[in-house]
């Protein structure tokens, strides 16, 4: 029987198919030899504690074996006297090889506005608490999934996922916009309290840089659901940086800068 050594976890890290599918199972129940591994050993130093959530949670599911997520790793802290971080390391690195499953992808040909808005905005002031932060993560083409930095470049082939964390439920407008045009709205989507990903209807929400180039920005502005604010309104207050005058809404602000035309990530994994 194989157990976790370097040469695993390494292999494990850089999504090596052989070396996946055999941990997949042998993972899947305690192990003590791995655990002890794990315990005497660094991580490969590729993700935090926030992106290890996100892709321990985007890992697809198998049909024929038990899910490698937090719910089944449970079962193998109560058994541990010490924490089981190292386990965490290798169920991302695993996810991070499966890369992301059930993905909605909005391209640039797909961004509609929101066909109806329910509800209305009153205007009044102070109304809700709701405080939002969010986080970017990108997927590559070959699947591999990498943490982006504010200010950071991506390569036109990648999908941005956001990841957010919102002190109450409510809904959120999602806007880009390209080098000096105005904010382009890419959706209106739902907030839950708590650290998620942004989904809509049909599931997790990426958004595609195909045919992009130059300087993006994105923002996420949350706001309760009982204050909904007219998009047209918000979307001239990002452009004149006139927010002040709405503390109702939660704005989040990332930007970054899209190589155009490369089809390659030279970023470090």
């Amino acid at each position: 029987m194989r157990h976790l050594d370097t040469e695993a976890l390494r292999a494990l890290t850089t999504g090596e198919p052989e070396t996946v599918a055999y941990f997949r199972e042998h993972l899947a129940h305690p192990c003590e030899a791995c655990m002890d591994f794990l315990a005497k050993t660094p991580g490969p130093g590729l993700l935090d504690g926030q992106v290890d959530a996100l892709l321990l949670h985007l890992a697809p599911a198998r049909q024929e074996a038990p899910r490698l997520d937090e719910v089944g790793y449970a079962r193998v802290r109560r058994g541990l006297r010490e924490p089981a971080r190292p386990w965490s390391r290798v169920a991302a690195a695993l996810a991070v090889a499966a890369g992301l499953a059930g993905l909605v992808v909005l391209t640039r040909a797909q961004v509609r506005p929101p066909s109806e808005v329910k509800g209305a905005w009153d205007g009044v002031k102070g109304v809700g608490t709701l405080a939002l932060e969010t986080s970017v993560v990108a997927r590559e083409p070959d699947g591999h999934l990498r943490r982006m930095d504010p200010g950071g470049s991506a390569s036109d082939q990648d999908v941005l996922v956001l990841r957010y964390h919102a002190t109450e439920a409510g809904e959120a407008l999602l806007f880009q916009r390209r080098a000096d045009a105005e904010p382009e709205l890419l959706g209106r989507f739902p907030l839950s309290a708590g650290t998620h990903e942004l989904e809509g209807p049909q599931g997790l929400v990426g958004i595609s840089l195909e045919g992009e180039s130059g300087p993006l920005t994105l923002w996420l502005v949350g706001f309760p659901s009982a204050q909904v604010p007219p998009p047209e309104e918000v979307r001239e207050a990002l452009t004149h940086g006139d927010m002040g005058e709405r503390p109702v809404l939660a704005i989040t602000r990332f930007d970054l800068h899209v190589r155009g035309g490369t089809g390659q990530n030279p970023s470090p994994r």
